[in-house]
């Protein structure tokens, strides 16, 4: 089968988004299939290239907000008539968000990772950012009505997902839930996993950006050094809020206790960091099925999130603990359970991995996928 995956994020990849794209790519090609991956283009990076056998394109990208999705799309058209015509295709699949559908007879399978309308509401009115990013949501929505329009096969990332669709007018009976998938030959469970309580640190992976819940975080590091004074929080990534984490860091004088690495390129090292963790923590306000919380598991690591949308899919009493959204004291309240109870959180982190190895590695999820572009041939066929 030849495919090509359309989304709007970098590669290399640096977030969620773009790991997802690019495992998926991986699987596709492992299994014997082409694979064409079409992003934005960007000044310092080649318009095309082939990486592991995939090839990847990059048209223009001019950010000329907020007509830049319609305008990237035209060329994303352009890149697929050039595909077409020289190695053929059979099915186009779309991530959201931020693009738009391409003008093309192929069947097109849509995963929504976030809809634009759940997401952006979970993002505060309190800073520039904020502002910039609500005006631009009318014409976010307008472009992801158009795409669940006129897909052929609808997939998401998680249940609730499927459940906010509704809104859109998409019923969730006509979503396919495919889930989110790890690279478990690189994430797995340390030999011994007593070896994490020796280092004391906690871990939050993901983009310093709004409804990531961030802020919360960095008030409950505050309070737990308060009775654990040899605990650290670690948060790798990188984004627009950096300086206003750091700002807050330095203001509730927790210098010592909470450093924010950026952004981390090698997979091992982050593998690494999981594994040394005492537990992950994912304090996000919304989320569709985050990829640093499934790897964080894979590595059999205890995790507390917040019970917002993909979490609920995959977190149970059994394999983590869940708090509420906007509650700092609860997060202190888990992490401070975790501290005084090690063996419960060995426990959880040991069904963590299981949870993560037995459903959600990428031969699983690929799967699924390819079982959507088959249906998606078949709806055109007929």
């Amino acid at each position: 089968m030849r495919i090509a995956l359309v989304f709007s994020t970098p590669l290399p990849a640096c977030e969620g988004i773009g790991f997802y794209v690019w495992n998926l790519g991986r699987f596709l090609t492992d299994q014997g299939h082409v694979v064409h991956m079409i992003t934005r283009g960007e000044t310092t990076k080649p318009r095309y290239e082939r990486v592991q056998g995939i090839h990847i394109w990059r048209p223009a990208f001019w950010p000329i907000y907020p007509l830049h999705v319609d305008m990237h799309g035209y060329f994303v058209t352009q890149t697929l008539e050039t595909i077409a015509n020289t190695d053929g295709l059979d099915v186009i699949h779309v991530h959201t968000p931020l693009v738009k559908i391409p003008t093309s007879a192929y069947p097109v399978v849509v995963t929504v990772h976030t809809p634009m309308k759940t997401d952006t509401a979970a993002i505060p009115l309190r800073s520039i950012l904020g502002l910039l990013v609500k005006l631009q949501t009318p014409f976010s929505i307008r472009l992801e009505k158009r795409l669940l329009q006129q897909a052929t096969t609808i997939t998401t990332v998680a249940t609730s997902v499927a459940h906010e669709l509704t809104t859109y007018g998409v019923p969730p009976q006509q979503v396919a839930v495919v889930g989110n998938g790890v690279d478990t030959a690189t994430f797995y469970p340390a030999i011994d996993p007593q070896a994490r309580f020796s280092q004391r640190y906690f871990l939050t992976v993901g983009r310093l950006a709004p409804r990531k819940g961030l802020e919360d975080l960095i008030a409950c590091a505050a309070d737990v050094v308060k009775q654990y004074p040899d605990y650290r929080f670690l948060i790798v990534g990188q984004g627009p809020l950096a300086a206003a984490l750091h700002k807050q860091i330095t203001q509730q004088h927790l210098e010592q206790h909470v450093h924010i690495l950026g952004h981390i390129h090698d997979r091992v090292q982050l593998a690494d960091l999981y594994r040394g963790a005492w537990a992950y923590v994912h304090p996000a306000h919304y989320e569709g099925l985050p990829t640093a919380l499934l790897e964080a598991m894979a590595c059999g690591c205890p995790v507390v999130a917040t019970a917002v949308s993909g979490a609920l899919d995959v977190i149970t009493p059994d394999n983590g603990l869940l708090v509420s959204p906007h509650a700092p004291a609860q997060l202190t309240q888990a992490l401070c359970h975790l501290i005084e109870q090690p063996d419960v959180a060995c426990a959880l982190g040991h069904q963590a991995g299981l949870t993560i190895h037995q459903h959600y590695g990428w031969t699983k999820i690929g799967q699924r996928y390819l079982a959507a572009y088959d249906q998606a041939l078949q709806g055109v066929v007929a």
